[in-house]
């Protein structure tokens, strides 16, 4: 059967389809740019399961929100899923997976209980930048990223992490995503982006200062 693989992240030069069969092994294919997406399309064999993600500019690694499995494997990392019985029918859940963001907040420490501190400049005397992010109604598998980029706009590094429950309307479940500060981190307005599933949800902001005076009480927490 043919299969349309679709990755909305524009903002790449190139985007290569990482895609895993269980009879056939791993494959990198090449995808095409058009109007609003990179685009393949595959012939997928009945009775296999393939395991695939987005691999963005060699550097950023997002799964298909559209796809019909979310699945986390024993290393680690998670997948989109296409799952094709003998009859050639993709299998879907058989409930709903759902997930909601009720904070998004940048810090300079992760603090599971007592005050917590909301900063938005951070300087030297930091050890980190933090950002806390707080989910409801959360059910099934699904992957949660930070995109992180310096003042020039350049694209530092990616923080991701693996959110699930399978209870029904699961709520205040805490996740944090950091960075550390070093000396040779350059100074200014960073920027970062936060996707679910590989979808876009937010774009935010903190800043380095080289100064460590001045700063230390915080401001400016982000809601959502």
């Amino acid at each position: 059967m043919k299969y349309r693989f679709e990755c909305t992240f524009l903002e790449a030069e190139r985007v290569y389809l990482e895609i895993i069969s269980e009879k056939t092994g791993k494959k990198y294919i090449p995808m095409t740019r058009g109007d609003d997406s990179f685009v393949c399309e595959l012939d997928l064999n009945p009775s296999d399961i393939y395991r695939y993600i987005f691999v963005i500019d060699d550097n950023i690694r997002l799964i298909d929100w559209a796809a019909p499995f979310t699945l986390p494997t024993e290393d680690g990392q998670i997948f989109s899923c296409i799952a094709i019985n003998a009859n050639g029918e993709i299998l879907t859940y058989d409930f709903e997976p759902s997930i909601y963001v009720k904070d998004f907040s940048f810090c300079n420490d992760t603090v599971e209980s007592g005050k917590l501190i909301y900063k938005r400049a951070f300087s030297r005397k930091d050890e980190k930048v933090c950002v806390r992010i707080e989910y409801k109604d959360v059910l099934g598998f699904h992957q949660s990223s930070i995109l992180w980029y310096k003042p020039n706009g350049e694209f530092f590094v990616q923080s991701s992490g693996i959110v699930w429950s399978d209870d029904e309307g699961m709520d205040n479940i805490t996740e944090w995503h950091y960075i550390q500060i070093s000396d040779e981190m350059p100074t200014g307005k960073w920027k970062v982006k936060f996707f679910i599933d590989g979808l876009y949800i937010l774009e935010d902001y903190f800043v380095i200062t080289p100064s460590v005076y001045g700063i230390e009480s915080g401001i400016l927490k982000t809601n959502v």
